[in-house]
């Protein structure tokens, strides 16, 4: 790897950054252009040099990430692999009369993590997911690295890790395919792994938790599975669309007992419906006096993401439920198949027949009312469906077109609120007024 050396105290301007690549050289000679070693400083090395050093005193606090791998071992050395190394300031003669020394034991801040999966397949992989089963945030992404003593300071977490492959393909079924990962040291409950195809098949294993601990390596062997389109969550379905997020969507709204049922009506933030159906805004729960510019909770200076417990999903239904954001449902329209129908599946019910795609070129389409789908459709395939159920504004319920809320405030107006929108002609990504009457359709990460 590539060592910078530099000065650790705020004597840093007096002396230049020296890099040192260790694959040519195990010794580096400093002179003249201000970098003959100097008495008052200690100093500093880490590995692998990703060009950034520590912005203020003490010069300790490395920027590293985590993010980007490939699953390969020697990127893994090269961009990942982080070593630390406290600095020890050594008083001694060399046999050339160079009169100080600065000696530098590394040590590893990662675990390795070694993967060798059984493939079901024969096919082009493009990317492997590891997901924390439970959904917390176990995975450090970005964080700063103590080159003193290893000590890792998180400033950002993921609950999964995903490997962007290079086009690996296995060339038979039930191939074994060795990849490796870098992790920062946590502990970690059960894992879901997640393969995805070329084609956008989707392929799984459950691995078992671990500590991993710094300066480990660690193997997981597995065989994988071809994942389940459906599921259950806290006794509530859901439907694999085949999401580049794997999201997995709900197969009916919040209050509805059927996926063609309309269910409950709800204002943005609030978790029950009005019982006067009044949805104004001086029925808004967060109006005060019902003002439609000044509200005590939701604001764009303040939060702009529903809490938990003002997220009609969550409050319903539990368990991981939740209502999507704004950017998941747009991950719904431009990587699904929308089919209008005004009689799902004999219900006399109108709305979108919205199906996993089978295709790249069917991702994002919509077929409007009077037009044909594509016979390679059926209700058969993975799909949900989201009813025009319309909605309640001021006393007043109106049929027609979908109405969907987002969990997401829009940007530039306190007052309104991210939707989905649809009719028979019409899908749009829009916005409206948080006090009205709107369906919620779940979403939940398994």
């Amino acid at each position: 790897g590539v060592f910078p050396i530099y000065p650790e105290t705020n004597n840093q301007a007096e002396q230049k950054l020296n890099v040192l690549d260790g694959a040519d050289a195990h010794y580096a000679t400093f002179d003249g252009a201000g970098w003959a070693l100097n008495r008052k400083n200690t100093y500093a090395a880490y590995c692998p040099y990703n060009g950034k050093l520590p912005a203020s005193t003490p010069y300790t606090a490395v920027p590293i990430d985590m993010t980007g791998q490939d699953g390969t071992l020697e990127t893994i050395g090269k961009k990942y692999d982080y070593m630390y190394a406290p600095s020890s300031f050594v008083e001694t003669t060399l046999s050339d009369g160079t009169p100080f020394e600065v000696v530098f034991d590394f040590n590893h801040a990662i675990s390795i993590i070694q993967l060798n999966l059984t493939m079901p397949v024969d096919a082009t992989w493009k990317s492997i997911a590891i997901t924390n089963d439970a959904g917390d945030k176990v995975w450090t992404t970005n964080a700063t690295m103590n080159v003193s003593d290893g000590t890792i300071t998180s400033t950002a977490t993921s609950a999964s890790i995903n490997l962007a492959l290079d086009n690996v393909v296995t060339t038979e079924d039930n191939k074994t395919l060795t990849l490796y990962v870098a992790a920062l040291p946590t502990v970690i409950e059960t894992l879901k792994l997640t393969a995805t195809s070329s084609g956008d098949s989707k392929y799984v294993a459950t691995l078992e938790g671990k500590r991993l601990q710094a300066g480990k390596a660690y193997r997981y062997t597995a065989s994988l599975v071809v994942a389940p389109s459906t599921g259950v969550e806290n006794g509530h379905e859901w439907i694999d669309l085949g999401l580049p997020s794997d999201l997995k969507w709900a197969t009916m709204n919040i209050g509805a007992s059927s996926p063609e049922g309309y269910g409950n009506y709800y204002a943005w933030g609030e978790t029950e419906p009005q019982s006067s159906n009044t949805y104004s805004w001086s029925s808004y729960k967060w109006s005060v006096d019902g003002s439609s510019s000044t509200f005590s909770k939701y604001t764009t200076s303040t939060k702009t993401t529903l809490d938990s417990d003002d997220d009609a999903a969550t409050v319903n239904w539990g368990g991981k439920w939740r209502m999507p954001t704004h950017t998941e449902q747009t991950e719904l329209v431009t990587n699904c198949y929308w089919v209008w129908t005004s009689n799902y599946n004999d219900s006399g019910k109108a709305g979108y027949i919205i199906y996993k795609a089978k295709s790249s070129s069917d991702k994002g389409q919509f077929v409007e009312s009077g037009n044909t789908p594509s016979s390679s459709y059926s209700l058969s395939d993975s799909h949900i469906f989201l009813p025009a159920a319309g909605s309640r504004v001021d006393g007043s319920l109106y049929y027609g077109f979908g109405v969907y809320w987002s969990s997401s405030l829009y940007e530039s107006g306190s007052f309104i609120a991210w939707i989905l929108y649809f009719d028979s002609f019409n899908r749009n990504d829009a916005y409206n007024s948080r006090f009205a009457g709107y369906s919620v359709r779940a979403v939940c990460e398994k």
